[in-house]
């Protein structure tokens, strides 16, 4: 991309890429498309110097300036004819279930990525303490559905890719033998899980229960994803119930969100690099932004052998942050081992940290944090990318 040195021609040209861009376009694709590099920035260690003395970099002016576009949330409309219609606009998928079944988007209260939770029967009525295994419905008590979006990095097809989803839950044991189905107007792939919880109490034989999910993996119209559903127990007599809802689900062109950066790197610098007395001897801080998919990698180490399935907008702006040199960086949990009734051991000084922080909401809330003595710098950070240079 050719180097732009004219704010006011910066601007033009961003207003006539974000014109041009395409429906359906991903939000990392505009992001890509609409920057344009600036000069190379200074390093970020600064010896001491006030966060006021860092160049432009410190403001990511751009993508301060987005458009907000936010994918509307799990929509819910009563078809007046003993069913209502799910709408996830960020999953892409609609799908019609029971008008009895309740809903919510995710297991837990706050809701989860292009999530469906649902349940035929009313969640506070089942006594946990008297089920015969954790998690584990009485057949008769109903059945529990979930709609997930599961990220597919290595283009597995669904029958491989079923056995990503046995040990999402910890008594998973093996995919059993299933078969594809026409889901969607896709070739899905439809399977059983067996599930097996082992107890053993104090007094008496091994506890042994055991129950099976219902799978089904199917494509979406990005091949880096897949819907997976999930029914359990798959012994409920309303499976049948699941497999007719799931003859009215479509998969649909995903809505992507796209918030502007709210917490500028220059917040970060004015954290780590000025102290109560001035600015801190010795300390350097990075910070770099990139998507929530790319900060996790990078938090992992790059090894992409983090949960596939997707809780959070993927495409998220995020700051991942790097630390170093100085009195004042945090311990490890616990601090320094502790062995007999002895007086503690010295702790070993934290040489840096790195973590990552939402960069385009109010809390701007930190999701990961790496520490370590070993070392000056986090390996691989310098190699990161940046959307904001």
């Amino acid at each position: 991309m050719a180097r732009i040195e004219i704010a006011s021609r910066l601007f033009v040209v961003l207003i006539a890429i974000v014109g041009a861009l395409a429906v359906g376009q991903t939000l990392r694709d505009y992001r890509m498309s609409s920057l344009a590099p600036t000069e190379e920035p200074p390093s970020g260690a600064l010896n001491g110097a006030s966060s006021l003395a860092v160049s432009n970099r410190a403001y990511c002016e751009v993508l301060a300036r987005l458009s907000p576009v936010s994918a509307p949330p799990l929509a819910i409309a009563d078809l007046a004819n003993g069913t209502k219609r799910l709408t996830s606009a960020e999953g892409g998928y609609v799908i019609d279930v029971p008008s009895s079944w309740l809903v919510q988007a995710g297991p837990f209260t706050t809701p989860m990525f292009g999530q469906v939770h649902m349940t035929s029967y009313d969640p506070s009525s089942i006594d946990q303490r008297a089920l015969s295994a954790p998690g584990m419905l009485p057949p008769e008590a109903g059945i529990a559905v979930d709609l997930q979006i599961w990220r597919n990095p290595t283009g597995e097809a669904p029958d491989r890719y079923v056995d990503n989803v046995v040990h999402y839950h910890p008594d998973g044991v093996a995919a059993l033998p299933g078969s594809y189905v026409t889901v969607a107007g896709q070739q899905a792939y439809q399977a059983a899980i067996q599930d097996e919880h082992r107890f053993q109490p104090g007094t008496g034989p091994l506890v042994v229960t055991r129950q099976t999910r219902l799978v089904w993996v199917v494509p979406t119209l990005r091949p880096d994803r897949y819907l997976v559903v999930i029914a359990q127990p798959g012994e409920s007599a309303l499976r049948h119930a699941v497999e007719d809802a799931l003859k009215s689900l479509r998969v649909t062109k995903p809505v992507v969100s796209q918030m502007p950066v709210t917490h500028q790197r220059s917040e970060i610098f004015d954290q780590w690099l000025n102290g109560k007395s001035g600015p801190i001897p010795g300390r350097r801080v990075e910070a770099k932004l990139m998507t929530y998919a790319e900060a996790e990698a990078a938090m992992r180490g790059g090894h992409d052998h983090g949960l596939l399935r997707i809780d959070r907008d993927p495409d998220e702006l995020f700051w991942l942050v790097a630390v170093s040199g100085g009195p004042d960086l945090p311990l490890p949990r616990g601090g320094p081992l502790r062995l007999g009734s002895g007086p503690p051991a010295t702790p070993t000084p934290t040489a840096w940290m790195l973590y990552d922080m939402a960069a385009t909401n109010e809390r701007g809330e930190m999701t990961g944090m790496s520490l370590s003595s070993n070392g000056t710098w986090p390996p691989g950070f310098d190699a990161q990318p940046d959307l904001c240079h």
